[in-house]
């Protein structure tokens, strides 16, 4: 059986602040024109976030979300997961992180608790995630569905960027 070729486009890394390596984007290798968008990165370097520091959070006259959880379905506690030492170390560091830029708060009373999933990312650095698989079924289902393929190329067909956040 042949190996099926990837659809991964190669990435070129793009500096973009010359005193600090940790401000980077990356842009497709195919590009028809890549110092026009690498220009227009490093031109708007400043836009980014490139870490929690730069990430304050939205002040709440600006935006509020308020979960719609059913009412009528018991919260769930999980059983706290053991991480081992490494894990636990990029744990605290992060959640020191997100204290410290007002992203999270401590709850001394919480009705739900929820587990982290730590994942490892390429260059070796643990990615904190929250299963929300419990409190997903406690709110009712969006009667208003993420659009299809279809509806997202048609509404990207003819721009000239497009571009994909990972918060």
């Amino acid at each position: 059986m042949e190996a099926a070729e990837s659809t991964v486009e190669d990435l070129d890394p793009v500096q973009l602040n010359n005193s600090d390596n940790n401000k980077k984007a990356y842009i497709g290798h195919k590009l028809s024109e890549p110092g026009k968008f690498r220009k227009f990165l490093i031109d708007n370097a400043d836009l980014f976030a490139f870490s929690h520091t730069y990430m304050s959070g939205i002040p709440k006259d600006i935006a509020t979300h308020k979960l719609n959880v059913d009412p009528f379905y018991p919260p769930v506690r999980q059983i706290r997961r053991k991480f081992n030492v490494t894990i636990n170390e990029a744990v605290s560091d992060e959640v020191d992180k997100l204290l410290a830029n007002g992203s999270i708060r401590e709850s001394k009373y919480p009705q739900w608790v929820t587990n982290l999933v730590m994942v490892k990312k390429k260059n070796g650095e643990w990615k904190m995630c929250v299963d929300f698989t419990d409190l997903n079924k406690a709110c009712p289902k969006d009667s208003f569905l993420l659009p299809h393929i279809d509806q997202l190329i048609d509404t990207t067909a003819g721009h000239e960027f497009l571009s994909f956040l990972d918060a």
